[in-house]
C-alpha cells in the first residue's frame, strides 16, 4: 500500500492496484465505530465493476472484518451524451425549499460548466464531464469506459450526480453496501424527484416570476435520465479473483539484467564500444554516486544504525538523494517490528518522501504490512 497521508483521524493509503483507496482508524484521534474506512476509485469502477471490486476489498481484509459493511456515502451518477450547458439554476425545484439557498453555479462566458443544488448530506452536482477530463490524470481510462459503452469522444459530454451521506441514506433504510446495491435504482428515481428539472412553458409567465415554479411539470428530458437509470451495467463486469490480485512487484537481478542488456545495446547502436572498460566506468560511476557525504565537521551517515534509537533526529537535507531513498526503505523495513513506535516511524516516513517529492525524486511507498 502506498501512504498518502492521515486525514479525519484515519491514516490514508492507495492499494498496490490503485483500485481502492483504504484508510485506518487511528484511536487517539478518532473515536467513531469504525476501524476501516473504503473508498472505490474510478479505476477501480470503471476497471472491474462494483461485484468484482467488492470481492476484491473482501480479499483483502478476510482475516481482519467481519461481513458488516456500512455504507458511509455513495454519489449515484449517470454520464449523458448531450449538450446540457443551457441549464440554469432557476430550473431547477426542490421538493424541500430549504435546498433552494443552497444553490451555486459555476459558468464560463458562454456555457455552464457546473451546477450544485442542496448540501450535505444530499446534493446534486451536474457538470460538463468532458472538460473535467482535459487536465484528468483518469481521461484516458474514462474515455475507453465511454467507447466501450456507445459514447463518442468529440460530443458534449455532461455528468449527473447525487452525493449522499450515511445520515440521509438512514432515512431510506439504508444501513449496508448490499441495502444500497438492492435499492440503488429506487433511490435515484428518488433524488430525481427530490430535485427536479422543470418544464417552464407548463405554467405562466406570471407563476415563474412568483417563484412558484414547483407548480410546473417536470421536465421530459429529466424524466427520460430518471428513467433510463440502471445499476445492473456497473455490476455485470465480473472476473476470477485470481486474475484481480496483482502480485507484489519485486525489481529482481533478471530485470535488471535485461535492463542492462537494452541501455548497452542502444550505445552500440550509436558506435559506443561496450567491453570491460565500459563497465568498470559504469561500476566507478555508481560508487561515487552512493558515497556518503562529509563535510569538516559531521561524520559519514550509517544508515543501517538510524534506529538503534528511534527517537534520534536526523537532518534529511543532508542525505544525498540515494541515502535519502534508502533512509525511506530503512524507514519500511522497520514497520514490522513490533517493539518500534509505528506512529513515529510513519511520521518520519512522511516527512522523508515528502523530502524527495521536494527534490523531484519521488519513489512508491511500499509498506511490508
Amino acid at each position: 500500500m502506498q501512504f498518502n497521508g492521515k486525514s479525519q483521524g484515519f491514516y490514508w493509503f492507495t492499494h498496490l492496484d490503485n483500485f481502492v483507496t483504504i484508510g485506518f482508524k487511528d484511536n487517539y484521534t478518532n473515536r467513531g465505530l469504525n476501524d476501516i474506512q473504503v473508498q472505490f476509485t474510478a479505476v477501480g469502477i470503471y476497471t472491474l465493476g462494483l461485484k468484482a471490486l467488492l470481492r476484491y476489498v473482501d480479499d483483502i481484509f478476510k482475516e481482519v472484518t467481519t461481513d458488516y459493511k456500512p455504507i458511509t456515502r455513495v454519489d449515484l451518477n449517470m454520464f449523458i451524451q448531450s449538450d446540457m450547458s443551457w441549464l440554469t439554476k432557476d430550473m431547477f425545484v426542490s421538493r424541500k425549499r430549504k435546498y433552494t439557498t443552497h444553490l451555486k453555479e459555476v459558468s464560463s462566458k458562454y456555457r455552464l460548466q457546473t451546477l450544485y443544488i442542496g448540501k450535505e448530506p444530499f446534493l446534486l452536482r451536474l457538470y460538463d464531464k468532458k472538460e473535467e477530463l482535459k487536465n484528468s490524470k483518469k481521461s484516458e481510462l474514462m474515455y475507453e469506459y465511454f467507447l466501450n459503452n456507445g459514447f463518442t469522444r468529440e460530443d458534449d459530454m455532461f455528468n449527473l450526480e447525487f452525493e449522499m451521506h450515511r445520515k440521509y441514506l438512514k432515512t431510506y433504510n439504508i444501513d449496508t453496501v448490499e441495502d444500497l446495491l438492492g435499492h440503488a435504482e429506487k433511490l435515484f428515481k428518488e433524488s430525481m424527484n427530490a430535485i427536479r428539472l422543470v418544464d417552464l412553458s407548463t405554467i405562466s409567465e406570471n407563476a415563474v416570476n412568483t417563484m412558484n415554479r414547483y407548480k410546473a411539470e417536470t421536465h421530459p428530458l429529466w424524466q427520460h435520465i430518471s428513467d433510463s437509470y440502471k445499476l445492473k451495467d456497473f455490476l455485470e463486469v465480473d472476473m476470477p479473483l485470481e486474475r484481480l490480485k496483482r502480485k507484489n512487484y519485486s525489481y529482481t537481478i533478471e530485470e535488471s539484467m535485461k535492463e542492462h542488456i537494452a541501455l548497452a545495446r542502444k550505445y552500440y547502436v550509436h558506435g559506443g564500444i561496450v567491453d570491460e572498460q565500459f563497465y568498470d566506468e559504469i561500476q566507478e560511476a555508481f560508487e561515487k554516486s552512493i558515497e556518503p557525504k562529509y563535510d569538516d565537521i559531521k561524520k559519514p551517515i550509517k544508515l543501517q544504525t538510524v534506529y538503534e534509537n528511534i527517537d534520534e533526529p536526523i537532518n534529511l537535507k543532508e542525505l544525498d538523494d540515494i541515502e535519502l531513498e534508502k533512509y525511506v526503505k530503512t524507514l519500511e523495513s522497520y514497520m514490522t517490528k513490533p517493539d518500534l513506535d509505528l506512529h513515529v516511524l510513519i511520521k518520519k516516513h512522511q516527512l522523508a518522501f515528502i523530502e524527495l517529492e521536494h527534490r523531484g525524486k519521488p519513489i512508491q511507498q511500499v509498506f511490508p504490512f
